[in-house]
């Protein structure tokens, strides 16, 4: 069950709508987050990436308002204070956030395309249950396409491995099931490529 929004304001908010970077995710991309407002102490955004009411993240503002001017990227650590799911909107969640301190971004440049995929692939992270035989894993769906999905598992997968597996349907608050194949495997890191997917199949991260 989400978390209702528990936050007690003292500050003014704004509204300001610009995008949002969460930055230090072993991910292939940032995940993507867009701003719905602002205080002097915290924020307000929406995304499909799942995080946990009182851990702290890294937040990235390419158009800072605290910084007086939209060319002003500012980077903050901060704390997520609560997470409400999102039925109306074009994101999973949205969340309000406390920011702590301004640091020093971490962010890396931009990686360009290792390969040309015939499904786009999509920052997530939605917790998923790989199921093969009797073995049940838990695992996280870093990033998704039509095609496939990476997922970060707690346990090793052996690569040519049948699998089902168990995934949350964005916002119909549902479980649908998909069979897939193991296409690659590096210790906690898996691509699975669905039955019903064409070419190509989905590679490693870089």
């Amino acid at each position: 069950m989400e978390e209702e929004n528990s936050e007690k304001r003292s500050r003014t908010r704004f509204e300001h709508r610009a995008p949002v970077r969460l930055e230090g995710f072993a991910i292939e991309a940032a995940p993507e987050a867009r701003m719905g407002n602002y205080s002097e102490k915290g924020i307000y955004f929406e995304s499909d990436f799942y995080l946990v009411p009182g851990s702290r993240v890294l937040i990235g503002l390419p158009a800072s308002p605290l910084a007086g001017s939209e060319q002003v990227y500012e980077c903050y650590r901060a704390v997520i204070r609560w997470r409400r799911f999102l039925e109306d909107s074009a994101f999973d969640y949205g969340y309000g956030v406390e920011l702590e301190e301004r640091v020093a971004s971490e962010a890396a440049p931009p990686a360009r395309s290792r390969d040309s995929r015939a499904h786009p692939r999509r920052s997530c992270s939605i917790p998923t249950l790989v199921r093969s035989g009797r073995d049940n894993v838990r695992g996280l769906i870093a990033n998704a396409s039509p095609g496939g999905v990476f997922i970060r598992c707690e346990k090793p997968l052996e690569r040519g491995q049948r699998v089902l597996l168990n995934i949350p349907l964005r916002q119909k608050k549902k479980i649908v099931t998909r069979s897939g194949t193991v296409v690659w495997a590096e210790q906690d890191r898996v691509g699975i490529r669905f039955d019903d997917a064409p070419a190509p199949s989905p590679a490693p991260p870089a």
